[in-house]
């Protein structure tokens, strides 16, 4: 459980890292060329704020989302084991590639300026903790 619970925690970690530059490169993106949109946005707050802002929470959102994953993980290898889809845990792989593509799909609508940060950014989030947290806590 405890290796679980660290392997989810640093996965977190390092999905912070990685979402933290895709999403200071999207900014800048979106600040070259705005809509009217994210004209008001920018407008309202600054975009030195947004960033601030996004540094300051990336970290501790995606460390306790990873040590939920790494609980998750634990739960799903007790009750359905078995491999597949080049993971240890076949249920818990599938459940977090659904999942993220679920939880992306709003932003790929949103933000169709800088779809190639939200695909990488869901690409990752997949590879993470789909893949990296099962061996990693293994």
């Amino acid at each position: 459980m405890l290796n679980a619970l660290i392997a989810g925690t640093a996965g977190g970690m390092l999905m912070a890292s990685v979402f933290i530059t895709t999403t200071m490169l999207m900014l800048f993106f979106l600040l070259k060329a705005p809509t009217p949109r994210w004209r008001a946005i920018f407008a309202r707050y600054r975009p030195a704020m947004l960033a601030m802002a996004i540094v300051a929470l990336a970290y501790p959102v995606w460390g306790i989302i990873g040590a939920v994953l790494g609980v998750l993980y634990v739960i799903s290898v007790r009750q359905a084991p078995g491999g597949g889809l080049g993971s240890p845990n076949f249920v818990f792989t599938l459940a977090v590639v659904v999942a993220t593509a679920m939880l992306a799909a709003p932003f790929l609508v949103l933000l169709r300026q800088v779809l190639a940060g939200v695909v990488a950014l869901a690409l990752v989030c997949m590879g993470i903790f789909g893949w990296f947290l099962p061996y990693f806590s293994e």
